[in-house]
């Protein structure tokens, strides 16, 4: 119970100490590095803070590596999660000109049991979604449905 309580609450005092950017004209000019509140239900109800490194940009796409650490409630007790996955973003205008994107994720969910460390499993997990990324403030909000769920995510 303590483990849960101490995970709660670096998720909850993450957002409140994390830096924010200046404002510039474009995307390119933003940092390639976002984190995000993450919050998922379908079968299981999903909560973490995920990290995520702009790995290329070509004219209409991009690729992003997503990963981070969160709590899955499927039973009592909850587990550990860590996502790991590749996202492409697709759009009529080039990236760094455009705040809406259509995007693309596939990778595993790492399930950590916190009661029988170090016991792992790995699930796939692919979703399709809408991003919308303001080219000015580079604030992002995410709404995406994957396999028997949906899910939302904001930029911190």
């Amino acid at each position: 119970m303590k483990q849960i309580l101490l995970i709660t609450s670096f998720l909850i005092l993450i957002p409140s100490i994390s830096v924010q950017g200046q404002e510039t004209d474009s995307l390119s000019e933003h940092a390639s590095f976002y984190s995000f509140l993450d919050f998922r239900v379908g079968l299981a109800v999903q909560a973490g803070i995920n990290f995520e490194k702009q790995i290329n940009n070509h004219s209409k796409t991009a690729l992003l590596f997503n990963s981070g650490i969160g709590v899955t409630y499927i039973a009592n007790p909850p587990f550990l999660n860590s996502p790991l996955t590749l996202t492409a973003l697709f759009g009529s205008k080039p990236y760094n000109k455009r705040a809406k994107h259509f995007e693309i994720n596939a990778g595993y969910l790492v399930l950590i049991d916190p009661i029988d460390l170090p016991a792992l499993t790995a699930s796939p997990r692919i979703s399709f979604g809408y991003r919308y990324q303001n080219p000015q403030s580079g604030k992002i909000f995410r709404f995406y449905a994957g396999f028997l769920s949906i899910g939302v995510s904001f930029n911190l």
